[in-house]
């Protein structure tokens, strides 16, 4: 009995962690891509004050 929740625990802990893989990567994707305009703008913007 004890051995079965086990495997159930783990198996719910696996599903657990893709599923937050799986949602929280798409923020951080964004979040870079947001991070390299800002910083492409910031280049531009100052190259263009000189």
């Amino acid at each position: 009995m004890n051995y079965k929740y086990r495997r159930w625990i783990s198996y719910l802990l696996i599903i657990l962690g893709i599923v937050l893989i799986i949602l929280f990567l798409p923020v951080w994707i964004w979040m870079i891509i947001i991070g390299i305009i800002f910083i492409i703008a910031g280049i531009r913007f100052y190259d263009n004050n000189i």
